[in-house]
Formats: structure tokens, sequence, C-alpha cells
């Protein structure tokens, strides 16, 4: 019975290593994952950001903002700017789960 990895080998540049080598983590490995965790707490902050932008538009959170849309008790639903708002938001709720997902898998690396 074979095990088969999915290891991936990255080539740096010799620039490159004093500034890894400043990083937290003692491996290569360990560094990498501290700097990805970094990259997706800054997509999920503005992610949230921008959720709360949209929460703070209607002053509602989103399920009450989509019983509201489709009461019609918000104007057209299919109106441009609403319709799009209504996109955007389901989006950033998609991608909040996504990049939580992320946040766990690499949590288990540092």
């Amino acid at each position: 019975m074979s095990t088969q990895t999915n290891a991936m080998v990255i080539e740096l540049s010799p620039k490159v290593r004093p500034v890894l080598d400043s990083m937290s983590g003692e491996t290569p490995e360990q560094k990498i994952a501290h700097l990805l965790l970094a990259q997706v707490r800054q997509y999920l902050e503005a992610c949230e950001q921008e959720r709360l932008g949209l929460e703070i538009k209607y002053g509602l959170e989103y399920s009450d903002f989509e019983q509201k849309l489709e009461a019609g008790e918000l104007g057209d639903e299919f109106g441009y700017d609403l319709e799009m708002d209504a996109m955007r938001w389901n989006d950033l709720i998609a991608e909040k789960k996504y990049r939580l997902e992320q946040l766990g898998l690499l949590k288990g690396l540092r």
C-alpha cells in the first residue's frame, strides 16, 4: 500500500530567504501558513466591513432584508441597485463561510 502526499515544492529567490526567516514560525511551512493566515484574515475583515456597510445602508440583517425584498417592502426587487446589493450581500455571506473554512485549515499548520 503506498501513501501519496500532496507536497508542493516551491523555489524561492535567495532575496526572499531573509524576509521569510524574519517571519513567525519555526519551519518554512509554519512561516508560510502564518502569512496565509494573515492574508485570509484581511480578506475576512474586508468581507465583514462590506457586509456591515450593507446592514447600515438598509438598517437590516440579511435575513430581514431578504424577507422585505421578497415582500416588495424595499421597492422593485429587480431594480438595478437593489438587485446588485442583494446579490453582493449573498456573495459576502458565501465568502465569509469560505474564508472561515480556510482559517480552520490553516490553523492546524501553525
